[in-house]
C-alpha cells in the first residue's frame, strides 16, 4: 500500500510548478486588461469634463466658440495629464443659437499595439441678453 501512495506522488512531483506557469502569465494579463480599462474609463471622464467645459465656455454671456475651445484644451492639459493623448477639439455654433463642443481623443495605452478612441459632444443653447420692448 505504501508503494502504490509512493508512486502516486512521484506522477504529481512538480504539476504545481506547471500549474504556476500556466496561471501567473494568465493573471498577469487579466490584470494588464484590467489596468487598460480603467485608463480608457478615467480618459472618458475627462474628455466629457473637458466638453462640458468648452461648452458652458462657448455659450455663455459673450461667449464664442474660440473660447470654448481654448477653455476645453486648457482643461484637457491641466486635468488630462498622460491619460488623454492627441486631442481634437471643435466648437460650433448650429441653427437656433445653440452651441456644440466636440472632442475626439486617444486614450493612453500599456498594451503594445492596441489604440482606443475617446470622444464626448456636448451641446447647449447660447445665453444672451435680450432687453423686453
Amino acid at each position: 500500500m505504501g508503494a502504490r501512495l509512493a508512486g502516486h506522488r512521484r506522477e504529481q512531483d512538480g504539476s504545481a510548478v506547471v500549474e504556476a506557469v500556466i496561471l501567473v502569465p494568465a493573471i498577469m494579463i487579466l490584470l494588464l486588461f484590467v489596468v487598460q480599462a480603467c485608463l480608457w474609463a478615467h480618459a472618458a471622464s475627462v474628455v466629457q469634463a473637458a466638453a462640458q467645459q468648452g461648452e458652458q465656455t462657448a455659450s455663455g454671456l459673450g461667449g464664442s466658440t474660440a473660447a470654448g475651445e481654448a477653455s476645453a484644451r486648457s482643461f484637457l492639459a491641466s486635468t488630462g495629464g498622460g491619460s488623454v493623448q492627441a486631442p481634437s477639439v471643435h466648437a460650433q455654433v448650429f441653427p437656433g443659437d445653440m452651441v456644440a463642443v466636440q472632442i475626439s481623443a486617444s486614450a493612453e495605452s500599456i498594451i503594445p499595439g492596441l489604440h482606443l478612441e475617446v470622444s464626448a459632444v456636448r451641446t447647449g443653447p447660447r445665453q444672451e441678453f435680450r432687453v423686453s420692448s
